[in-house]
């Protein structure tokens, strides 16, 4: 729940950058266009999709192997199903926000980017901990023993 909950708080915090008016639904993400905050954006949407390398993907693999280890294989088919359910929402988030120009939207969408520094150490970190976080790994399982 932390690694989840983390890449949550890195996908809120970037979507709380940048202030638009007509900013009404998903569509709208597009004119961010290839910036800093689309990226980050993206390595949290797809640690939160537990692809791997990220970190999503050892939390997610940990309860798999807890739920084959106390034979709760009716669960275990539950859950992978709903993994791949969610793994294809994640992917069409990242495939909207990455495929679109931001020449070609009508000129009702406009992003007026405020980032400030705190924004990008965080991001930063954050982001290093979801890509390479299962170099840490074992110390932060011996850090909670």
């Amino acid at each position: 729940m932390f690694i989840y909950n983390l890449a949550l708080y890195l996908i809120f915090f970037s979507l709380f950058q940048f202030i638009s008016f007509n900013f009404k639904t998903l569509y709208s993400l597009q004119s961010m266009g290839n910036t800093f905050i689309n990226k980050v954006v993206t390595i949290s949407i797809l640690s939160m999709a537990g692809v791997p390398p990220f970190i999503g993907f050892f939390s997610k693999i940990f309860i798999f192997i807890l739920l084959v280890d106390a034979n709760f294989f009716i669960l275990f088919s539950f859950f992978f199903i709903l993994l791949f359910t969610g793994l294809y929402f994640y992917i069409q988030n990242i495939r909207l926000l990455n495929t679109s120009n931001p020449s070609s939207l009508p000129q009702q969408h406009t992003v007026n980017l405020k980032v400030n520094p705190t924004y990008y150490t965080t991001s930063l970190f954050i982001g290093f901990f979801l890509t390479f976080g299962f170099v840490y790994l074992e110390d932060v399982i011996l850090f909670f023993y």
